[in-house]
């Protein structure tokens, strides 16, 4: 594992600064492990960030941090809802690419959302919900 790739609510629950969002962010520094985002926790957040919050949104989401959606994360995701679809799992794109990349970067997803618990089972990723 190269480090951690946030999920949406957890990059929201990092700007509203809750305590344990920023103490975990704290602790995989002093661990010296990377903390990663999906462009689509990116597009997602800015699409309900207040006017008043955007300048730490782009400091939080900068180019070092953002992991582009490539060809093979968008083929991976499909193929991951092709899936879970077929064992009636209802998975959202958003989703499906968060976990797609989390796969392509071998990175620990970490996540508060309860429809996210199947990926370390069922992929072998390092799930961390906090």
């Amino acid at each position: 594992m190269d480090g951690y790739l946030l999920d949406t609510n957890i990059a929201i629950a990092l700007l509203a600064a809750e305590p344990a969002a920023l103490e975990f962010v704290r602790q995989a520094r002093d661990d010296r492990m990377s903390i990663y985002f999906s462009v689509i926790t990116e597009c997602e957040v800015f699409s309900g960030l207040s006017s008043e919050v955007r300048l730490q949104g782009i400091k939080l989401f900068n180019t070092r941090r953002c992991i582009d959606v490539s060809s093979p994360i968008a083929r991976l995701a499909g193929d991951i809802r092709r899936e879970q679809r077929s064992k009636g799992r209802k998975l959202k794109t958003p989703d499906a690419i968060i976990i797609a990349t989390s796969l392509e970067h071998q990175l620990g997803l970490v996540s508060r959302d309860h429809d996210m618990n199947f990926v370390q089972e069922a992929f072998g990723i390092p799930l961390i919900s906090i």
